[in-house]
Formats: structure tokens, sequence, C-alpha cells
């Protein structure tokens, strides 16, 4: 009886993980995090560390570390890589994944980008943060999640670089995985999607405003609405606000440090449900840009231009 009570315990903190997808404030300035099709869409080689505490103060809440790395391999297609670790109460979940896009050229303006992503997905448990009367119990020294294997599918289209639609197809497979415990339970990886449209305003020389709405779906869930209004400054600094279904409020701002170095943070607070209760949950970003040179806008599909223009244009 005590075993399938556990097991129901990490069921249930399974389940738990926003909607089995851990949740980032941070992909309106990557979207690589939620989409594969976005992987490599800046030339040069990026890498992100990003740590998020939800619910700070809150026993047992939920929080992720990842570090993702990208790289445009050519004007057509890109690369990149993500190792995450999510954790909630006891139970901890590592994520592993690998991630290839490749752009079309639709006209001058028109580009669509496909991406694919796969990797494993294995659960643990954090003895240390556990006490129990018998801590040999066969539950408490085994993984409560065997090794799984998922993929992802995206699309995103873009218009003149300003326009941004996509589409994310995570837990693609909607794997079942064993649960190693004595009741041989199932714990089953529910396709989800992301939906979101940006577009960029440059409102000056040197201010750009980008708004940005996104919508999660997951199988037998409520769908969950997140609404985003940032501004960019000189790319040099930026921030923002926004919203997400259920009464969650986002603050966001960002700075250059170095010319390569770049640091975001971001605050969410809740006027309902057990967000409410607590400080708030805290995400921050480091972003590192391995270009040799400055960031220059993607390529696009040659085009030769008028002799008559060559010919009156003066440098």
């Amino acid at each position: 009886m005590k075993n399938i009570f556990l097991g129901l315990i990490i069921l249930m903190s399974f389940s738990a993980f926003s909607q089995q997808i851990p949740i980032s404030t941070m992909y309106p300035y990557n979207t690589s995090f939620i989409n594969p099709a976005e992987v490599g869409t800046k030339k040069g080689a990026q890498v992100q560390l990003v740590h998020r505490q939800q619910w700070v103060g809150f026993a047992g809440s939920p929080n992720t570390t990842f570090l993702s790395a990208q790289r445009q391999l050519n004007s057509k297609m890109g690369i990149g890589g993500n190792i995450s670790l999510d954790k909630i109460a006891f139970i901890q979940r590592i994520n592993a994944n690998a991630s290839y896009s490749y752009k079309l050229f639709i006209d001058n303006k028109s580009k669509i980008r496909f991406g694919l992503s796969a990797g494993i997905m294995k659960g643990t448990l954090d003895l240390t943060t556990i006490q129990a009367d018998d801590m040999s119990d066969i539950v408490l020294t085994s993984a409560p999640l065997k090794m799984t294997f998922d993929a992802a599918f995206g699309m995103a289209y873009t218009f003149d670089r300003d326009l941004n639609i996509g589409i994310a197809l995570p837990q693609l497979l909607g794997t079942k995985a064993s649960v190693d415990i004595v009741d041989g339970s199932k714990y089953n990886l529910v396709r989800h999607s992301n939906v979101y449209i940006s577009y960029k305003i440059k409102v000056d020389e040197q201010f750009e405003f980008i708004p940005l709405i996104m919508v999660r779906n997951a199988q037998k869930k409520n769908s969950q609405v997140e609404v985003f209004g940032n501004i960019k400054y000189n790319n040099k600094f930026w921030g923002g606000i926004g919203y997400r279904s259920n009464s969650v409020f986002i603050l966001n701002m960002g700075m250059k440090l170095i010319d390569k170095l770049s640091l975001t943070y971001a605050f969410e607070f809740s006027s309902s449900g057990v967000g409410s209760n607590t400080s708030g949950t805290h995400e921050i970003m480091l972003s590192l840009n391995l270009n040799k040179a400055p960031e220059i806008p993607e390529e696009e599909i040659p085009e030769e231009e008028p002799t008559e223009r060559k010919t009156s244009t003066s440098f």
C-alpha cells in the first residue's frame, strides 16, 4: 500500500511539471527554447544558461536549470542542443535533446523554417530531501521513471524579418514511460502544442517594440495564453511586461554586460492560486554570443540590382 501511495505521489509530481513541459519566460528573447525550427537563425553560435525558481518560499516548489547552445551552419541550416534539470519536491527529471533546422526561401521577403529535435528523458529521486523510516525501500532505491525517448517538430514563417509566426509540437510521439514501482504504473508524455506570433515594430533608429502572443495547449488540459510587450534600446538594453492566463504577471529586463555577454532577469507574481502565497517566481539568463564579428541580419536570397540603379548610386 505504501508503494502504491508513493507511486501516486510520483505520478502527480510529474504531471505538475507545467503541463509536463517546464515553462520559461525567456523565450521571447530566444524562440529556439520552444521551437526547434528557430535554431540557428542568427549568425555564429550562441550559448544560454537559464535558472528558474518558481514560487519562492513554498517548500518543494519547482525549479529548472538548463543549458542551451545553437549554431548557424549556413544561410539555410542550423543545429542546437539543450540539457535541462527539472525538480519538484523530491522528483528530478533530466532532459537532453539535439535540434536541426532547415530554411526555405519563398521570395525575397518571406521564408519558412522547419525543425526537428530528438532526445531522452530520465527521472530520478533526490534522496537527500526524503525522510523515511526505511531508506532501503524498493521505491526509494529505484528510479521512478525509466529512460524515455521522444521528439518535437516545429515550423516558423517570417515575413520581411519583422513578422514571425511559429508552431511547435513538443512530446510529439506521446511516449508511454514505465514508472519503476511495484504496481507497474505508466506515465504518458502528453502531446503539446505552442503557437505564437510576434511583430517587430521599429519606433526609431534606436528603439524597437516587439509584441508577442503565444497559446500553449496540451491534451485534456485547458489552453494557456501568454502576452508580452518588450522594448529594445540600441540592442544594449531591453525589458518589458507580460501576462499569463491564471492571473500571472511578468516583468523582465536585461542588458549587454560586455561585448559578447548579456544578462536578462524576469520576475513573475500571481494574484491567485499557490503563487499568490509565495514570494513570486524568479528567472535569470546569461547569454554568450560567440560571433567573431558584430551580429548582422540573416542572409537573404541574392538579388541583382538593375543596371541603371548601379550606375546612379554613389558611395
